[in-house]
């Protein structure tokens, strides 16, 4: 099996404790006012898949045929939004698979066969990415392309749209080289919005993550070129859901 597999199988033995149980940040200083419309919760996240075997039909995830798939995979800036997505994508009878892989980047996504197993093994209907946080930064982005053009031709035929990093400093670039490959109705871009963000300065709030996902919904809904059929209106209570399955993979590079 190829190496981008072993995160899986191999990595296991290496999580953190905590990543088991995520409990997302509490506030510290009073409460914002849209506490009482995204409260905090306590989710326990499913364990991380420790066996994909290398015929992806015989992997046991829990899929129900019988609904549509929607796979949202990317680095960690995807962590609190999903609730919210999640919430959404329940009010049309969807499922919502999330793969988060701390610290990656194009590159670590493109060098690994993990997206086409899990596209192999889930057969999603739509697909959401969410990679670019971690290169901001990066100087000569145009070398990225290659890295951004062979993870789409992994998405391929999948209706799509590329979740745009919710910056926190101006990029060297990434989000222009995104929407232009992309092209127009598959990028949201997340850098026009306001964020409160953590202590890090860099990941949203959760409740700034939440009103993250409206956004991306709304887009969704009304902008995206395949658009997904959303409701009119914004879900009310319960607020958040927990996602079908989340995958978390060790924040290191697949030949590591």
């Amino acid at each position: 099996m190829a190496l981008s597999l072993l995160l899986f199988v191999g990595g296991a033995p290496y999580w953190v404790e905590s990543l088991e149980h995520v409990e997302l940040p509490r506030q510290v200083e009073s409460a914002p006012a849209d506490t009482a419309v995204y409260p905090l919760l306590t989710v326990t996240v499913p364990k991380p898949l420790s066996i994909l075997p290398s015929n992806p039909q015989q992997a046991t995830l829990p899929i129900d045929t019988a609904r549509p798939v929607v796979l949202l995979f990317g680095d960690s800036m995807v962590e609190w939004m999903r609730f919210r997505l999640a919430r959404w994508l329940k009010d049309i009878g969807y499922d919502l698979y999330v793969v988060i892989w701390p610290s990656s980047n194009l590159i670590w996504w493109a060098q690994s066969d993990t997206l086409s197993t899990l596209i192999a093994t889930l057969r999603p209907t739509y697909v959401l990415i969410s990679i670019g946080g971690n290169e901001l930064f990066i100087p000569a982005i145009s070398r990225r392309k290659p890295y951004l053009e062979k993870i789409l031709q992994r998405v391929g035929d999948i209706p799509y749209v590329w979740i745009g990093p919710p910056n926190w400093v101006e990029d060297t670039g990434i989000n222009e080289m995104i929407a232009r490959v992309v092209g127009a109705g598959r990028f949201f871009a997340s850098w026009r919005l306001t964020f409160d963000r953590l202590q890090d300065g860099a990941h949203p709030t959760p409740q700034s993550a939440y009103r993250w996902a409206d956004s991306i919904a709304v887009y969704l809904r009304d902008s995206a070129l395949v658009p997904l059929p959303l409701p009119d209106t914004f879900p009310t209570k319960p607020y958040l859901s927990k996602p079908r399955n989340t995958i978390f993979i060790p924040p290191h590079p697949p030949h590591s």
